[in-house]
């Protein structure tokens, strides 16, 4: 977990944590809209499903309040090495590395032609995960070597969201599949709750390291049906989780082994600043100071 914060300085897969929207294409779309349309006939929701504008509203509704209130959204992540080179040896096969919090501080607004812009700082801290210790080195498991771990600062700023794709404010080289097409959102009815999914395919270019790096990434929110029947609502409460694929993290010095990594997260947007971990609070003063002293604030 990452919008797409203000994150880390070796970009990392929470890169994609905080674009604003991604393609995501199942194969099966009769079974998609036959389920749609059902949600939407039979239970009278505020917003039409199948309509790009509202699939905007119900994505920016999810990750910020539309009344420009800051809200701060956090997760907690696991994040595991996979050398499928080494099948021989379950203990090489795969690694946890290492574990993270992170948050996004984050305003948006409503624009008068329905687009939505954010402006977004978010971060990072690894954790050591047997202890839960917010680390500054660690060793990798993988090599043995002891390396820095500093804290991450995301490099997507904020932006503007629209039904046609987001325009990224970032500082660094990016293409993704979810830049330049339509926002696509999967329904998926269960019970009383609504669980949507959207994924994306990404690489940016790494300054540090000079090289590409790759991530697909998927998102997913589980959020209470009853909170789509209101559409004056500014936020939409959801339960937030997190998966992706990437190349080795440049700080481990694994280029150019066999394998891969994978990142989970599960998080939440909160309001107050007060609701997030006390301890994560206490880090975060400390290996980033300026973090919550700096202000959002529209130019």
């Amino acid at each position: 977990m990452k919008n797409k914060f203000d994150l880390l300085k070796v970009i990392s897969p929470l890169v994609i944590l905080l674009l604003f929207g991604c393609n995501s294409n199942t194969g099966n779309g009769e079974t998609e809209t036959n389920t749609i349309t059902e949600i939407n006939e039979q239970q009278e929701l505020a917003y039409n499903l199948n309509d790009p504008k509202d699939k905007l509203l119900i994505f920016e509704k999810m990750q910020g309040d539309l009344s420009g209130k800051m809200t701060f959204s956090y997760s907690e992540g696991r994040v595991f090495g996979i050398r499928p080179d080494r099948p021989d040896s379950l203990n090489v096969f795969g690694k946890e590395v290492f574990r993270y919090s992170g948050c996004g501080m984050k305003i948006m607004r409503l624009l008068n032609n329905g687009n939505v812009e954010t402006k977004s700082k978010g971060w990072l801290l690894y954790r050591d995960p047997k202890t839960g210790e917010f680390l500054s080195e660690m060793v990798n498991p993988y090599t043995g070597e002891e390396i820095e771990v500093p804290p991450f600062r995301a490099g997507i700023r904020g932006g503007v969201m629209t039904p046609k794709g987001p325009e990224v404010d970032a500082s660094f080289t990016m293409e993704s599949t979810a830049i330049g097409a339509p926002l696509d959102l999967v329904f998926t009815e269960l019970g009383d709750k609504i669980h949507i999914t959207r994924h994306a395919f990404t690489r940016w270019f790494e300054s540090k390291s000079q090289t590409w790096r790759t991530e697909m990434t998927l998102d997913t929110y589980d959020i209470d049906r009853k909170h789509l029947y209101d559409r004056s609502l500014t936020h939409i409460p959801a339960e937030y989780h997190w998966t992706s694929e990437t190349s080795w993290l440049s700080l481990l010095k694994m280029t150019g082994t066999p394998g891969h990594m994978i990142w989970t997260s599960s998080g939440s947007t909160f309001m107050n600043i007060e609701d997030l971990p006390a301890d994560f609070i206490a880090a975060t003063k400390e290996k980033q100071p300026d973090i919550f002293a700096e202000p959002l604030k529209w130019d």
